[in-house]
C-alpha cells in the first residue's frame, strides 16, 4: 500500500500489481540511485543524538529509568509526578502503539501525562520493546550504535506482542509498585498499547493488577476492507524492508519537509486536517520507530484474516474476550482507517465487563469531524467544537446503558452521565438537536485550539470508577 502509492506518485505506475521490489529504484539511473542512497544515509544519521539532544525531555527517550525484563530487554520508562499527590488515585500508565514510541503522548503542549498529574495521578510512560533507546541487554552497545546509522537494530526480528505482553507489562506494573506502594494501575492503550491488554487480561495470573482499561483505537478483530487489504500487503512490504534498513530513520528527516502523495500514507494515522503541522513535523522527527518484523509476522494473520492470534497460533485472543471483567472505556473515531467502528464494537460487545462504555466520534453521530487513528489517542488537532465539549441533554442515554447488543452486561448506571454520546451502533442516528459548546474541549495531544483534553474526561471516569469500586469493596 505504502510502497505501491510511492511508487505511483513518483513513475507513474497505475497498479499494484505494477509494482515489484525495488523497482522504483530501478527506474533512476545509478547517479541518481547512489545519491539518494548517500542523501538517505546522510539525513538518517545522527538521528539518536537528535532525539537524545531535543530542547524538552517530552521529546526523548524514556531515560528517568530502565526496567528489566525477564527475557532480557532493558525499556526506558518516565514518571510525571503530581505536585499535589492524591493517595486515594491508582497510577496511569499510558501505552503506546506499534512503531511509535512514549512521546507519542507528550508531543504537544498541555499534554495527558501533565493533565492527569495536576489532578493528582503519577503517570508512566515507557518506550515498549523496539521503541526509544529499549533493546535486549546483551545488544545495547550495538543497539547504541546503530541507532546512530539507516540500519535496523539488532534483535527486532524475534519479538513479538505475547512478549510485550507477558514480559514486558509484568516488568512496567513491578516497577511502578515500587515507585508507588500500589498494587494496581489505571492502564491507557492506543491502537496496540490497547490490544495488549486482551492478551494480559485474558491469560495473564496477574490480570487484577489493572483496576481500569482505556483502549483508544484498539480492536481484537479487523472486518474485511479495501484498507485492511492495502494495510496487509503493506505489512509484508514492511517487513522486507525492515531487514535492510531502519523505516523510521528514513522517515525521520521528513520532519523538516515532506514529499507530495504523502497525505495517502498519513491517512492511516491521522485526518490531515485536524493536526497542526508542527505536531506532524515532531511526529515525524521524534515519535516514528521501527515496528518489528516479529511483531508485524504475528500481526498478518489479525490483518488478512481479523483475528489476533498468539505468535505461536495456538491461541486466539479475539475468542476469548468474555473472559475479560475489567472496568473498560473504549474510544473509536469514525475515520479512523486502521481500526474501524465496526470492528472495535465487536470487540467491545464480547467483553464481559459489567462495566463498560463505547464512544464513537465523527460526523455521523452529529459532530463536526471524523476522527482518524491516532486523534482518539493524542495527536487529533480539533478547531472549534470538540465532540467531548458537547454535553448531553439530561433526556440522553448514555452509550452505556443504551447500546443495542449487550443485554445485561452493559453498567446500570453510566459512570458520565456528564458526557454523553450517541450510541454508534452500525447505523448512525440523524443529528437530532443542536448541542451548545460551553468548552472548546480537545481530545488526547495534537490539538490545534484547545481549553480542555480528552484527559479531562479520562480522569472524571477513572475518579468515579475508582469511589464505585471502593464503595463495592
Amino acid at each position: 500500500m505504502i510502497l505501491d502509492h510511492l511508487c505511483k506518485e513518483a513513475i507513474g505506475l497505475t497498479s499494484p500489481a505494477q509494482f515489484q521490489p525495488l523497482q522504483c529504484l530501478k527506474k533512476f539511473g545509478p547517479l541518481a540511485r547512489t545519491a539518494l542512497a548517500l542523501m538517505v544515509c546522510l539525513l538518517s544519521s545522527g538521528c539518536a543524538a537528535f532525539r537524545d539532544q531535543a530542547h524538552s525531555p517530552d521529546f526523548q527517550p524514556c531515560n528517568d529509568a530502565v526496567v528489566r525484563t525477564r527475557d532480557g530487554w532493558l525499556l526506558g520508562i518516565r514518571h510525571y509526578r503530581p505536585k499535589h499527590p492524591d493517595p486515594s488515585k491508582l497510577p496511569v500508565v499510558l501505552c503506546h502503539g506499534l512503531g511509535l514510541n512514549a512521546t507519542f503522548w507528550t508531543i504537544t503542549d498541555n499534554h495527558l501525562p501533565a493533565q492527569l498529574t495536576a489532578a493528582g495521578y503519577d503517570v508512566f510512560v515507557y518506550d515498549a520493546r523496539g521503541s526509544g533507546n529499549s533493546t535486549p541487554e546483551r545488544l545495547a552497545k550495538v543497539n547504541n550504535f546503530l541507532r546512530n546509522t539507516p540500519l535496523p537494530e539488532r534483535g527486532e526480528r524475534t519479538w513479538t506482542t505475547d512478549d510485550q505482553a507477558y514480559n514486558d507489562i509484568p516488568a512496567v506494573l513491578e516497577y511502578v509498585r515500587k515507585r508507588t506502594g500500589q498494587e494496581q494501575v489505571n492502564w491507557i492503550g492506543h491502537s496496540l498499547g490497547g490490544m495488549l491488554m486482551f492478551t494480559f487480561l485474558e491469560e495473564h495470573p496477574e490480570r487484577h493488577r489493572i483496576a481500569n482499561f482505556v483502549g483508544m483505537g484498539s480492536t481484537a478483530v479487523v472486518f474485511p476492507t479495501k484498507d485492511s487489504k492495502e494495510m496487509a500487503r503493506a505489512n509484508v512490504g514492511i517487513c522486507l524492508l525492515s531487514k535492510v534498513a531502519s523505516t523510521s530513520r528514513i522517515a525521520r528527516p521528513m520532519r523538516f519537509g515532506r514529499p507530495p502523495g504523502l497525505a495517502y500514507i498519513d491517512r492511516f494515522y491521522y485526518t490531515r486536517d485536524n493536526v497542526e503541522t508542527l505536531t506532524v513535523d515532531r511526529f515525524y522527527g521524534y515519535t516514528l520507530e521501527d515496528p518489528g518484523t516479529g511483531a508485524l509476522k504475528q500481526l498478518q494473520p489479525y490483518l488478512g484474516k481479523g483475528q489476533f492470534l498468539s505468535a505461536d497460533g495456538k491461541t486466539d485472543y479475539s475468542a476469548n474476550l468474555d473472559q475479560i471483567k475489567t472496568p473498560t472505556l473504549f474510544i473509536a473515531g469514525q475515520g479512523d482507517v486502521m481500526a474501524d467502528v465496526q470492528s472495535k464494537k465487536w470487540t467491545f460487545d464480547h467483553l464481559s465487563s459489567t462495566d463498560k462504555t463505547f464512544m464513537v466520534f465523527g460526523k455521523s453521530t452529529g459532530y463536526q469531524l471524523n476522527y482518524g487513528h491516532c486523534e482518539v489517542g493524542p495527536i487529533g488537532d480539533f478547531p472549534g467544537n470538540h465532540p467531548l465539549a458537547q454535553p448531553a441533554s439530561k433526556n440522553h442515554r448514555h452509550p452505556s446503558s443504551s447500546s443495542p447488543g449487550n443485554g445485561d452486561r452493559q453498567r446500570k448506571k453510566p459512570i458520565r452521565s456528564a458526557w454523553g454520546a450517541p450510541d454508534p451502533g452500525f447505523t448512525y442516528p440523524a443529528r437530532g438537536r443542536t448541542r451548545t459548546n460551553r468548552a472548546s474541549l480537545r481530545i488526547g495531544l495534537f490539538h490545534k485550539s484547545q481549553k480542555k483534553d480528552l484527559g479531562q474526561l479520562l480522569i472524571s471516569i477513572i475518579d468515579e470508577t475508582q469511589r464505585s469500586t471502593s464503595i463495592l469493596a
